[in-house]
């Protein structure tokens, strides 16, 4: 409504509910009131476009036309090279369109990621491509800075999980942690010890698998280290998977949990210092 005042220095993140696999939305307000938009992973497939009609729902509330002749992300991420994380995102990249599209390396070079590039290559929708590690330095995501915490540069592992990007995002005293499928065994146990202390929201990894949290030992590796009332997110894979592991679920006993299969989209909120979550069937 006209002549109400812009929203400012915020950072929210919704956690789509898209039945299998991941797609987080970002929205991020600057000083001025300008909102800047990203997106990690589509499981998008032909037979089922969850993430982009929400999408497109989102943004034509903005007053954007979708498809978009201008690129209305400022960022797009393939957290890593499975279906469930990628399928859909070559046609987000040609309808939204991004400035910059990242992804996560493998030693495989899978087909995804190989259609993904040649599409970026030739499409006037993408403005620049690359390959993302800890050695990246990001640009600034309207009010929020952005680090990778994994993967280290050069170290591929023949299991995709263990390729995911891990990016911690934070605005002001408060950081959102987005881990991909990272499992505990091999990723956890390296970098638990640089989650940010100001962590307060955190998505479980791998849908809540149990190797995204315990380790062949049984050992929490990121619970173990994540500071109190730091709220949890997973978006879940029930079908043909059913992640969440009950025993992860139970793991998180006195912590708030929130679950797409449960609260459906989850949208996480901060204005820097305190953090509101919602949830919503629409």
């Amino acid at each position: 409504m006209a002549g109400l005042p812009k929203e400012k220095n915020k950072l929210r993140l919704t956690i789509i509910d898209v039945g299998m696999g991941d797609s987080l939305l970002l929205e991020s307000i600057d000083g001025r009131g300008t909102s800047h938009y990203a997106l990690i992973d589509s499981n998008d497939s032909t037979y089922s476009r969850s993430s982009y009609i929400f999408l497109k729902r989102f943004f034509e509330k903005k007053q954007e036309t979708v498809p978009s002749s201008s690129a209305l992300f400022d960022w797009v991420l393939m957290t890593h090279a499975h279906a469930d994380h990628g399928a859909g995102l070559q046609r987000i990249l040609k309808d939204f369109g991004t400035k910059y599209f990242w992804y996560s390396d493998s030693p495989k070079y899978p087909v995804l990621i190989a259609k993904l590039l040649k599409y970026a290559r030739r499409s006037n929708q993408v403005a620049n491509y690359e390959a993302i590690d800890t050695s990246a330095v990001l640009p600034k995501f309207g009010g929020a800075t952005m680090e990778v915490l994994w993967p280290e540069p050069g170290v591929l592992d023949k299991n995709e999980n263990n390729n995911s990007v891990v990016l911690a995002i934070t605005h002001g005293q408060v950081t959102f942690v987005l881990t991909g499928d990272a499992e505990a065994d091999i990723v956890w146990t390296k970098i638990s010890s640089k989650l940010p202390k100001t962590t307060k929201f955190f998505k479980v990894p791998h849908h809540g698998a149990t190797n995204g949290t315990f380790t062949s030992s049984n050992a929490t590796p990121w619970l173990a280290v994540l500071p109190k009332n730091t709220l949890l997110g997973i978006s879940s894979h029930i079908l043909p998977y059913s992640h969440p592991d009950q025993k992860v679920v139970n793991a998180f006993s006195g912590k708030t949990l929130y679950r797409t299969d449960v609260h459906y989209h989850i949208c996480a909120e901060t204005d820097g210092v305190d953090v509101e979550v919602s949830y919503s069937h629409v």
